[in-house]
């Protein structure tokens, strides 16, 4: 490798690098709980105004995260009054991965499969973008009423939903799901963020 291109590429390492200890600093773990194998954690970063949900399995494999332990964790870490605690307003929850909360990765597989919007054989929307379907789909009042019953009592509505990185495939790729395997292609895993809004 020539030299000058050994330096960029050094320089664009150590970039990217610096670049990810400063997001490490400015966030902060707030707290932290089971569910099932995996951890759970509440992370804030104060500079952006973003709340994170970590879920981590020990053994590297998905995690089976319930809709009660979701919204458990998120009301212990609103509702905590000594440091680290949330302050100032949050314009986001991220939650990672859709397959590591299985009731909505089957139900936005299963909401896909029942949507004539949707085509089985394409794997793909008819006529919009996947990740504005998905977002659609999953921004679902009966579906995130739970989440923003818990949220309202701490200032918040959910003002939407955004996603990116949207997979599809067939339901005998969807982790824990015991349903009908039914045929065609369906989106089942993204990286999603619930949008806030302060009330």
């Amino acid at each position: 490798m020539p030299k000058m291109q050994k330096m960029v590429s050094t320089g664009i390492i150590l970039i990217f690098l610096l670049s990810s200890v400063c997001a490490w600093s400015r966030e902060t773990a707030v707290i932290a709980a089971q569910s099932g194998e995996c951890t759970l954690r509440v992370v804030a970063d104060d500079e952006w105004h973003t709340l994170r949900l970590r879920a981590h399995h020990p053994k590297y494999k998905g995690c089976n995260v319930s809709e009660d332990d979701m919204i458990s964790i998120l009301a212990a870490a609103f509702s905590k009054t000594k440091p680290p605690m949330l302050k100032g307003e949050y314009a986001s929850v991220f939650i990672g991965r859709l397959i590591d909360y299985p009731w909505l990765s089957h139900y936005l597989a299963n909401a896909a499969y029942r949507d004539s919007e949707w085509s089985l054989k394409k794997g793909k929307p008819r006529t919009m973008g996947i990740n504005n379907f998905v977002s659609r789909v999953l921004f679902n009042q009966s579906l995130v009423r739970p989440l923003q019953t818990e949220l309202a009592k701490h200032g918040y509505r959910i003002a939407g939903v955004s996603v990116e990185k949207v997979l599809v495939g067939g339901f005998r790729e969807l982790p824990f799901y015991q349903g009908k395997i039914a045929a065609g292609w369906v989106p089942y895993d993204a990286m999603v963020w619930f949008l806030l809004q302060k009330n």
